[in-house]
């Protein structure tokens, strides 16, 4: 099947009327403001860091795990950020271009046996992700504790790391990797199935040793087929920083190359989903008037750089499930790092719908979210500040 230059101008010229009517791009003022169901929002800042790329702690735990892109981890406990980092890897991380330590997860029985997983770039610039384990003193880990289960090479560039891993509901470990870098993904990494880079990938971590250090779960797609790596998950991704789950749903963020920015949301279920770079940029075609899209996954989300707003990169985030506001269940957070706006949807399955932007006082370029084990959700500003989204308002009526 082929998008024609009509129906490339019929994309367009559809976002920028959802856009107008809060669907998508335009200048943030577009979007709709809270309906009145809806309380009104702002932020409290809760810690400064130095660099923070994100947020996140164990379920239940009130701590706060702040990851500074330099390669340490801090821990925030009873509203003050502590003096020793829970974790220090600076000397074998490299911050060149996009790269540093840029993630953390907890296995989900952390309670039980104290590991946790990170994602960083190290001295040759390869993707490693790495285990951990905390030692006997709750806010330390064990300094010579590192098992690195993957190294991914990312030879050329410096940019397009992609960034984030997490636990999905099966248990199992995905991590999201850029295209390698450079404009348009000249190296065509995003389609190449023999390339682990602009793609989710899917491990199973549990009994990782040295000699093991990790299994592929045998529902991967690509399992014992010649010429494609069998820990893809999923294909066509640029840079695809920030991703989560939700309610059997997996939602990707993945920054656009110069006109769209793009949110894809699948069932957790769905293997081998082709996104579509560097074929695509979002809905449209990349760089050329028609394209082959016959087995590719849309976005089920994307809005629009133009002249006239700053948005440039999403900032993917997280379906609110904590309990401070509970009118806001089932919200997806999202914003961009250059616009720095506020804006949720919800997705009903079909469709996004209550589609929001929250005023909020500038803070700088948004660099990530993050979620507490209590399910509050938090921005990451460059500045280094650290905010929770509170409260203000009860809603109308």
């Amino acid at each position: 099947m082929l998008i024609t230059r009509v129906r490339i101008l019929l994309l367009t010229i559809f976002t920028s009327l959802v856009a107008g009517c809060g669907g998508g791009g335009g200048s943030p003022g577009v979007v709709p403001r809270p309906p009145a169901a809806l309380p009104t929002l702002g932020l409290t800042e809760v810690a400064s860091a130095t660099a923070p790329m994100f947020l996140t702690a164990p379920a239940g735990d009130a701590r706060l795990f702040i990851v500074e892109r330099a390669g340490r981890i801090r821990i925030v406990q009873n509203g003050a950020l502590l003096g020793t980092p829970f974790l220090d890897i600076g000397a074998r991380v490299s911050v060149t271009g996009e790269g540093g330590l840029l993630s953390l997860a907890f296995d989900p029985q952390y309670a039980d046996n104290g590991l946790f997983y990170y994602y960083y770039t190290d001295l040759n610039n390869n993707i490693v992700i790495a285990r951990g384990s905390v030692s006997a003193d709750p806010n330390l880990a064990n300094p010579q504790g590192e098992l690195a289960l993957l190294a991914i090479p990312h030879p050329s560039y410096t940019n397009h790391y992609g960034g984030l891993l997490g636990f999905g509901p099966d248990g199992f470990l995905y991590f999201g990797t850029g295209d390698g870098g450079g404009a348009g993904d000249p190296q065509r990494n995003a389609q190449n199935l023999d390339s682990l880079l602009g793609k989710l990938l899917r491990i199973d971590v549990n009994g990782a040793t040295l000699a093991r250090r990790y299994q592929i779960p045998p529902t991967n797609p690509f399992v014992a087929q010649a010429g494609r790596r069998p820990e893809i998950w999923a294909l066509g991704l640029r840079n695809p920083w920030r991703f989560a789950f939700d309610s059997g749903r997996l939602y990707i963020a993945d920054v656009g190359q110069s006109r769209r920015e793009e949110i894809n949301i699948a069932s957790v279920a769905t293997a081998a989903l082709n996104y579509g770079w560097n074929v695509m940029e979002g809905g449209e075609c990349f760089g050329v008037f028609s394209c082959n899209v016959a087995g590719l996954a849309l976005p089920t989300f994307e809005y629009l750089h133009a002249p006239s707003n700053p948005n440039c990169s999403v900032t993917g985030g997280a379906v609110y499930r904590g309990r401070a506001i509970p009118e806001l269940a089932g919200h997806y957070f999202y914003s961009d790092y250059c616009a720095g706006f506020l804006r949720s949807f919800v997705y009903d399955g079909r469709t996004i719908v209550q589609n929001t932007d929250w005023p909020i006082d500038p803070i700088g370029n948004i660099v990530s979210f993050g979620t507490g084990g209590d399910g509050e959700l938090y921005l990451l500003s460059a500045g280094g500040k650290i905010y929770r989204i509170v409260r203000t308002s009860a809603p109308a009526g």
